[in-house]
């Protein structure tokens, strides 16, 4: 079982908000919609906004490759 999950009690959405990953990666709303504008973090359109996949931005965030590789389409 995931640590997070035990820790809060619950369950992580597994789409993020952009400001739930400004607080996430401690940065501001303003960088997460400028990395997103450059491709650099993993998102889909849903609907009229912009979800970003949690499990695959932590996984990018532990291999040390969040920022620096383009995401492809």
């Amino acid at each position: 079982m995931d640590a997070n999950l035990l820790e809060s009690g619950k369950e992580e959405p597994e789409y993020l908000t952009g400001k739930q990953l400004a607080i996430k990666l401690n940065v501001s709303l303003k960088s997460v919609i400028k990395w997103t504008a450059a491709r650099r973090l993993p998102c889909c359109k849903m609907g009229r906004v912009w979800r970003y996949p949690r499990p695959e931005i932590e996984k990018r965030l532990l291999s040390g490759a969040l920022l620096f590789e383009k995401v492809k389409k």
